[in-house]
């Protein structure tokens, strides 16, 4: 009986030791905790410092987009178009009606345009002013150019556009350099070739 108490104390000691966390140290060196202290582990948090190099400030994204380009639409395939999608080059954006026969007259223009400077520069037609089937149908007559169905204004007035046929030439950064009213020239020709260099 004796015997079967002390291995029932021995077993129950050993299995105590085992689940106990490491014993503090008490030989009074500084080695370890204090007696009666108990021991926890934590990873130090480091400190932050803004000038620290590996603290990394993101920009917001709507901060990296200019005022300018802070709308959407809809493609006249029906796909959604964010103006930050064109960001960071110059953008041509073409405001133009489907009944206007000098909006029509200038689609050799704008084609012309929008191929000599594929890549550089983003051409953009909105089409306003009518149903979205005839925006449509003037837009399949125009190649190299997004077209965008803005049957309610909303892009218009986004640019402050009154009339069709009108054009608006942003630089990469997003500022306008150049806007006509009715019509296209030689001028809009010029002012795009300087964007683009």
């Amino acid at each position: 009986m004796f015997i079967l108490r002390a291995v029932c104390v021995a077993v129950a000691a050993t299995a105590l030791a085992a689940c106990a966390p490491d014993s503090p140290d008490t030989s009074g060196d500084g080695g370890g905790p204090a007696v009666g202290v108990t021991a926890t582990t934590s990873t130090p948090t480091p400190a932050v410092n803004s000038t620290s190099p590996r603290v990394q400030r993101t920009k917001s994204p709507s901060a990296e987009v200019p005022a300018t380009l802070r709308f959407t639409g809809t493609t006249v395939e029906g796909k959604r178009f964010d103006g930050s999608s064109v960001a960071g080059k110059p953008v041509l954006l073409w405001f133009w009606a489907p009944w206007c026969p000098v909006c029509r007259g200038q689609i050799s223009q704008v084609e012309k345009i929008a191929s000599d400077h594929k890549g550089a520069l983003s051409v953009v037609g909105v089409g306003s002013l009518d149903s979205a089937g005839a925006i449509r149908g003037f837009a399949e007559d125009v190649t190299g150019v997004t077209h965008l169905l803005d049957e309610s204004g909303t892009v218009w007035k986004h640019f402050r556009v009154k009339q069709q046929s009108s054009f608006v030439l942003l630089d990469a950064s997003g500022t306008k350099v150049f806007s006509s009213g009715y019509g296209g020239s030689k001028e809009l020709d010029d002012r795009v070739a300087d964007v683009v260099r």
